[in-house]
């Protein structure tokens, strides 16, 4: 079962994936990537680690939600930015909090999206599930 716990874990997942791929800040896998010298098999292992979490987390959340759910969805974490530029929350005509915006915003589709099959079981009862053939 979800929980409001359960949620934010997700969430903190994506916000992991999401910022620690690449961050105005210059602390990130991309930033760290730039940079000479290093070992690369560890900068190689940490990329597939991001990357395999990525993936995991785009194929619930399509699985569970499809394209309908994910444009609807979309749509609303849009509308979100945009009124939250309209009351003067964040100014996307500076590069940083744009870039910053949309990192949370993808965080919020990625979190919302790879727990969406318990979300939606907990709103309407209804279980989701594979088809699976028995050998």
């Amino acid at each position: 079962m979800l929980s409001i716990l359960g949620y934010t874990a997700r969430l903190l997942i994506a916000m992991f994936v999401i910022f620690g791929g690449f961050n105005p800040s210059g602390y990130s896998y991309y930033h760290w990537i730039q940079q000479d010298g290093g070992n690369w098999a560890v900068k190689l292992f940490v990329g597939l680690i991001l990357t395999v979490i990525l993936y995991l987390q785009v194929n619930a959340m399509w699985r569970s939600m499809r394209l309908v759910g994910t444009s609807m969805l979309t749509i609303i974490v849009l509308s979100g930015v945009w009124l939250a530029s309209d009351l003067g929350i964040v100014d996307l005509h500076d590069r940083t909090q744009f870039i910053l915006t949309i990192q949370v915003a993808l965080t919020m589709l990625l979190g919302t999206g790879f727990c969406w099959s318990h979300i939606r079981y907990r709103l309407s009862g209804q279980m989701d599930s594979e088809n699976i053939a028995a050998p």
